[in-house]
């Protein structure tokens, strides 16, 4: 499975007056897939406006960004995303956010750790206390994301291509070509952290009759001395947890160049953004919701560092309740597990 990411807007605007939205999306692709969706792609690329080589999504129309859409669906891609509106933040919001978080990283500290793995913590407290806010909001954003691409992409194809969940490919768009820069490091040294801790609380549903012979590996038979006491009372019956480490480590990486997934990844990406703030027609990313997978709840999941009871403004509401209906059906009424060669 290859997963590409990217992100949409500046992660920035503190009570402005109009919406201040910033998007992350993931693209999740099974591998399989891929020769014949990139050879499709650079067909279209072809003719796409480009900025120094590359194309970006922002430079698309409509018919072009519905025609990537359309590539994608007809390969089976997956889309997920998050967004923000830091206009209905504060900057307290994300200090009082950040200074729980950064306290979270030691709980589950006991006498049993080791004195460097006390001292690497200390570091990574310390490096989040001096991030700028932006950065530290897309990095939550990020889990946020990553949390729920995590959970639909293992229960849709554990029913249809449950080869592809034996091996997982994760390709971040990078900020600086060069060199990775402190927080991408940072980032990708805690987001295991805050996930095992999210996934103890609210671990992913595992779909009786499905197919995890090839995803077996990841699943632990029990948990790990340090996380006993963290995790609640839950049902554990299809095994311990999964093993994030595992992964998300055997292969991550960061990457600036003009991939094929990492464009087709921000030309969707920023169409999202783009249909929040009215500056790409609904023909253009409506047809979003066919990538995405149909749940009882909106499919765009909006983060937040506010207390409860503050809601998006009226008109993201209009654009994020048409994700609503249109997308994938996630159940397969007569699971057919592929024979090795089809996968």
């Amino acid at each position: 499975m290859h997963i590409f990411i990217d992100e949409s807007g500046t992660f920035t605007g503190y009570g402005v007056s109009k919406p201040a939205v910033s998007t992350l999306g993931a693209l999740i692709i099974a591998t399989h897939r891929l020769p014949k969706l990139f050879k499709k792609y650079a067909r279209l690329r072809a003719n796409f406006p480009k900025r120094k080589g590359e194309v970006k999504g922002s430079l698309l129309n409509e018919i072009q960004v519905a025609s990537v859409i359309e590539i994608l669906r007809l390969n089976g891609a997956i889309f997920c995303a998050s967004m923000i509106d830091l206009a209905e933040h504060t900057a307290n919001d994300v200090d009082q956010h950040r200074t729980l978080q950064s306290i979270s990283l030691t709980a589950n500290l006991t006498n049993g750790h080791t004195q460097e793995l006390r001292d690497g913590i200390v570091d990574l407290q310390k490096r989040m206390a001096g991030f700028p806010d932006q950065l530290y909001v897309q990095g939550w954003v990020m889990i946020d994301l990553l949390h729920q691409v995590m959970q639909d992409m293992i229960v849709y194809h554990c029913q249809r291509f449950p080869k592809e969940l034996g091996k997982f490919h994760w390709v971040v768009d990078a900020k600086n070509p060069m060199a990775i820069t402190n927080w991408e490091d940072w980032w990708s040294k805690t987001l295991v952290i805050w996930l095992q801790a999210i996934s103890l609380q609210k671990p992913g549903a595992m779909l009786p009759g499905g197919d995890y012979r090839h995803f077996r590996r990841f699943i632990m038979d029990e948990l790990p001395e340090y996380l006993r006491n963290a995790a609640p009372p839950v049902d554990r019956t299809y095994g311990a947890g999964i093993d994030l480490q595992m992964m998300y480590g055997e292969d991550f990486r960061f990457s600036s160049d003009p991939e094929p997934g990492l464009e087709m990844a921000d030309i969707v990406t920023n169409a999202l953004r783009r249909g929040f703030v009215g500056n790409l027609g609904e023909a253009g990313w409506l047809p979003l919701r066919r990538l995405m997978i149909h749940k009882s709840k909106v499919y765009v999941n909006p983060v937040g560092f506010f207390p409860p009871g503050r809601q998006l403004t009226p008109p993201l509401l209009r654009v994020m309740n048409k994700f609503r209906t249109g997308g994938r059906i996630m159940p397969v009424r007569n699971l057919h597990w592929p024979d090795e060669k089809e996968s």
